[in-house]
C-alpha cells in the first residue's frame, strides 16, 4: 500500500503527485479544511447523517495527507481504480467513490486559495482578455468523433460541405 510515510525525497514526491515535499505539506492543512467543509457539505445538503459524526467503520485512507496523496496520485497517472485501489488497499468501488468526494474538496481548497485555474471560456473576446499578455498562443486539440444524426435534414444542416465537387 502506497503510504505518505514511505515516500522520503522530493523526486519520489514529484513522481508520484506532480509536488514537491514542501508543497505538498503547505497544501494538506488546508486540504484538510477543505474535506472537512465538503463532508459537512455533503450531509446537510443531500441527506441528513445516520450515525454522528466519527462514528462507523473507519476507512483506509485516515489522515488528511493520505488522502491528499491519493487524490494527488489518481490525477497525475490517471489509473484505472482497479490500479488505483490495489495501490491503496481500497475496493473499487471505493476507489471510485473516494475519487468523486476528494476531487470536490481540492477543488474547494484550491479556489479557497486563489490558485483555481478559469476552466471555462464563453467567447472570443473573453479568452483575448485573458490572454492579452501572451505573445503567443498555441492551442492543441484532439478531436473527437461526433454523433452523426439520423434524420436526412439533420445530416444535411450539419455537413460541412467538404466532399462536394466543385461544378
Amino acid at each position: 500500500m502506497l503510504d505518505v510515510d514511505t515516500i522520503t525525497d522530493d523526486r519520489q514526491m514529484r513522481a508520484l503527485t506532480g509536488l514537491d515535499l514542501a508543497a505538498f505539506c503547505d497544501l494538506a492543512e488546508p486540504f484538510a479544511q477543505g474535506c472537512q467543509e465538503e463532508a459537512e457539505a455533503r450531509f446537510t445538503d443531500q441527506r441528513p447523517r445516520k450515525r454522528k459524526a466519527g462514528g462507523g467503520r473507519k476507512g483506509v485512507l485516515v489522515s488528511p495527507q493520505q488522502k491528499l496523496l491519493f487524490i494527488l496520485y489518481y490525477l497525475k497517472t490517471y489509473p484505472t481504480f482497479d490500479v488505483l485501489a490495489a495501490t491503496f488497499g481500497l475496493s473499487r468501488s471505493k476507489a471510485c467513490e473516494r475519487v468523486h468526494q476528494l476531487a470536490k474538496a481540492l477543488e474547494r481548497t484550491l479556489r479557497i486559495q486563489g490558485v483555481l485555474p478559469a476552466r471555462a471560456i464563453a467567447s472570443l473576446a473573453q479568452m483575448q482578455q485573458v490572454f492579452a499578455d501572451v505573445p503567443v498562443l498555441l492551442l492543441d486539440a484532439t478531436e473527437r468523433p461526433q454523433h452523426r444524426p439520423q434524420a436526412v435534414l439533420d445530416r444535411a444542416a450539419d455537413y460541412s460541405g467538404k466532399k462536394k465537387a466543385d461544378a
